[in-house]
Parts: C-alpha cells; structure tokens; sequence
C-alpha cells in the first residue's frame, strides 16, 4: 500500500513580483516566498480575530443543542414529569429517539458539506443553523411518540452538515497543519455548552409547571432560540472565502494573495468545480480513507462515555438526583477542554506526534473499561467516567488535521471530510443500543462490548500512523525534517 505523503505547499503562481490590475491600478503582489513569518501571523491573527470567535459560538450552541436529549431524559424524573413518563416511552422506544436523529444527520452530511462550496459559506452555514433552531423550538409541542420522532428525525436533517461544513471552511484559509490548534480550540470552547446545558437543565427544571409546560418543553425551546439568532447574524458576520473581495474586506488584496497561494497543494479552492467524480472515487480508492475509518468507528462506538446517555449513566450510579446529575456532566466538560487545549498545543508545535497521542488515550480508554467493568464504587466510577471522556472526545479531534492533508481537490476535502464525520457520527445509531438502560446500572456489557472495539480503533491508529509517515513508535524529532512548517 502507498503511503499518503505530509502536505506540500501549492506551488506559487509568482516568481517574485506579480503585478495584477486592480480597479484600473496597478498593484504590485509579493511572492508568498517573500513574506516573512511575522507578516504572515500578522495576517493570521487578522483572520482568527474575525472568524474563529464566531465559529467557535455557533459551534457551541450546535453542541448544547445535539447534547439537549441527554439532559431532557431525566429532567425532573422524580416528579414523574419527565419526557419518557408523559409520553409514556419504552427503553426500546427512548433508544429510537435518540438513533433517528442520526440516520438524516449523517445521510444529509456528504451533500450538505458540498452545498456549502456550491451556494457559500455565509448562507449555507446561516441556513443550517436558523433551521436546526425552528424544529427545535418545534420539539415544545409534541405529544406523543410519534411526534418526537418527527421532531428527532427533521433535526437531524437540519443540522447534518454543520461540522464537516466548518472544517471544510477552514480549509480555504489555511493549510492541514495551522488547522490543528484552531479546529482543536473551537472543539474545547465547544465543551462549554455541556457546562452550559448542565447548569441551564438545573434552572429549567424549577420551572417546571409554569405556563403549563413541563421543564422538558421549556429546554427545548429556550436551546431551540439563539441557533435562530446566532443564524441570520452569520449572513452578515461570516466572511466567505479568502480572495472574496465582497465578504473578506478586512483583508486587503496583498493578504488575500498571500492567504490563497500559500496553501498546500491540492487545497479546495473557490473557483474549483464543487463535484469531481475522479476526486470522489479517489477518496474511497485511498487506503487511508479505510484505516482512518477504522480510527473513527473504532473511537465513535468504543466511547465509554457517549454525550447522550452520559447525564444517565451518572444518575444511575445512585449518589445524586436528577438535577445534579445533570450539573455533574459539567466537570467531564472541563477535562475535555484541559485535555483537548493541552494535546493541541504540543501536537502543533511538533512536541508530539498525534498519532502517538492518540493511541495512548485510547489504551487509557481501554483501561476505563476494564474499571468500569470491575470496580462498583459510585464516585471511582464517576472518576473514571470522566478520565474516559476526556480521552476519548479528544483522539479523532486531534488526528483531523492529519485526515484533512490526505485529502487533494476541492471534491475530495468535502467529500472525504463528510463521510469521515459521518463514521464519527456512527455511535448515535448504535450507541443507544450498546448503553440501554435494560444493562444499566453498572452497564458491564455495555463496557465490554466498548472495550472490544477500542482495540479495533488501537491497531487503526497504528496502521494509518505508518500510512501517512508519521509511525506511532517513531520518536517526533525524526520526523520533522519531512514535517511542514
């Protein structure tokens, strides 16, 4: 098998002057070769201070609305006022309402990814957002089973999408190995919405009652809200593309040449064709493609601690009520953010090497299972619990930047990004069935069946590793001399 070479830089268009007319004016373009380093984090940090901070809010909000069913499930479950009583659901039945979510989350995801390329950034990602918060607010009024699939279902079709739509994004502004720190700090600003929903779910369920709403009813719609607002700002906030003249003004024309010819070859570009079908069946013809998503799976239904039945899990250890069982998810939130920001910084200044990381959090996952399997004690669980999130929300976050350097063409960065997403998605359609509250509340097949297939996702880490040329037991200083800065 081949291996995937490190990311090149695109071959400039410019020797060393390029003059361009502009206008009616000459204006005389740098090389890329010319600028120097601290121009170019001048640059940078002109285009983070413009995007990153809004990215990472909406993206937040997105996670505070995905995680929202793990909160509802036991919002005042002791007053018997919870969704599962009123609407009188089944373990089986409450299983659904989670998975249905995920099957148009993930079937929409591949031809939402490229609609973004094809309408743009701005509207398809401010269309996403308005969408995902008007059915939300919707979920206030079901009745009945049915009603809540229906809910489910059109949610996971307005959201799908929103992820891969981001990371391609920032394909177009920077090169694989600048995205590491950026994709992995708006991952851990994201984990403030697990805090935010656990503290939001405490406040609504005293209100409870109130205008004849059930707390339920009330998170769904005070969650549903600012997607709706956050949306129609983007269409005016949300700069396009680099070499946008309309939306990417805070740039001048010199940054928004040096922007766009610095990044590696085979980076999407605007002008590009949005479908390549030779692109597209590279993409599944790459070997990587398969041993990344083996990474992806095995790490997706390996988590021994997924988002949406965590606030159960820890309610049924049996220390808590409901309602600070809900607050507790917060401090798992807090481990990701420390874990995620750490791995972040030293994978890109080249301290580590991320795939070397990442087969050491999933042994530490392993190792949480195997605990969690054998140990009954309520707090070392919850202990280990929150070591096991940590670790594993933070494997595949870290290895995106690798994913995305594999990829070459405009097709094949959206393509390959949205079906990477869509295996790391794959847990919300089994995920529900591995942790049914029928195996709580220790959940011991529920770890062993995680702990099976974590060891898939160990020796996936190990086999692409050796595929991109950066080998798991390789120490990183040897690699840096392949290694782009």
């Amino acid at each position: 098998m081949s291996e995937v070479a490190p990311a090149t830089k695109k071959p400039s268009s410019t020797t060393s002057i390029e003059k361009i007319a502009d206008g009616g004016y000459g204006e005389e373009l740098l090389s890329t070769d010319l600028v120097s380093e601290s121009e170019l984090k001048r640059i940078q940090r002109k285009i983070d201070l413009r995007i990153m901070p809004w990215i990472c809010l909406t993206y937040m909000f997105m996670r505070l609305n995905v995680n929202t069913v793990g909160n509802i499930a036991i919002i005042n479950a002791e007053q018997k006022h919870d969704i599962k009583t009123q609407l009188h659901l089944s373990p089986s039945q409450w299983a659904w309402v989670i998975s249905c979510f995920y099957y148009t989350y993930m079937g929409i995801e591949p031809f939402s990814t490229l609609m973004m390329k094809n309408t743009s950034p701005s509207f398809w990602i401010s269309r996403i957002m308005v969408s995902w918060g008007i059915v939300a607010c919707c979920g206030a009024a079901v009745q009945n089973y049915a009603g809540l699939i229906t809910i489910r279902t059109l949610l996971g079709a307005a959201e799908g999408g929103f992820f891969p739509c981001i990371l391609y994004y920032l394909a177009f502004w920077f090169r694989p190995e600048e995205i590491t720190l950026r994709i992995c700090f708006m991952l851990a600003c994201s984990t403030f919405s697990g805090i935010i929903s656990g503290f939001i779910s405490y406040g609504v369920a005293f209100a409870d009652g109130h205008g004849h709403l059930a707390g339920w009813r009330w998170l769904f719609i005070i969650e549903g809200l600012p997607p709706i607002v956050l949306g129609l700002l983007t269409l005016f906030i949300l700069p396009d593309y680099p070499d946008s003249k309309a939306t990417a003004k805070f740039l001048t024309e010199q940054e928004r040449h040096i922007i766009k010819e610095r990044l590696y070859d085979g980076a999407p570009e605007k002008t590009s064709a949005t479908w390549n079908t030779r692109q597209a069946i590279d993409v599944l013809w790459n070997p990587t493609f398969w041993s990344f998503a083996g990474i992806w799976v095995g790490n997706a239904l390996g988590n021994p601690t997924p988002s949406f039945v965590l606030p159960t899990v820890i309610f049924e250890l049996g220390f808590t009520n409901s309602n600070i069982s809900n607050v507790l998810t917060v401090p798992t939130s807090v481990a990701i953010f420390l874990t995620l920001v750490t791995c972040a910084i030293m994978v890109r200044k080249d301290i580590w090497n991320p795939f070397c990381v990442a087969f050491i959090l999933q042994i530490i996952n392993l190792i949480c299972c195997v605990i969690l399997m054998t140990v009954k004690q309520p707090i070392v669980r919850y202990v280990f619990i929150l070591i096991a999130r940590s670790a594993s929300n933070t494997v595949v976050n870290i290895l995106w930047p690798s994913r995305v350097a594999a990829l070459k063409g405009t097709t094949a960065v959206g393509l390959g990004i949205a079906l990477s997403n869509v295996l790391s998605n794959i847990d919300g359609l089994i995920g529900p069935l591995i942790f049914s509250t029928v195996y709580g509340p220790s959940y011991h097949v529920s770890y062993s069946i995680c702990a099976g297939i974590l060891t898939v996702g160990i020796i996936s880490i190990a086999v692409t590793g050796a595929l991109v040329g950066r080998p798991v037991f390789r120490p990183l200083q040897a690699l840096n001399s392949s290694h782009v800065e």
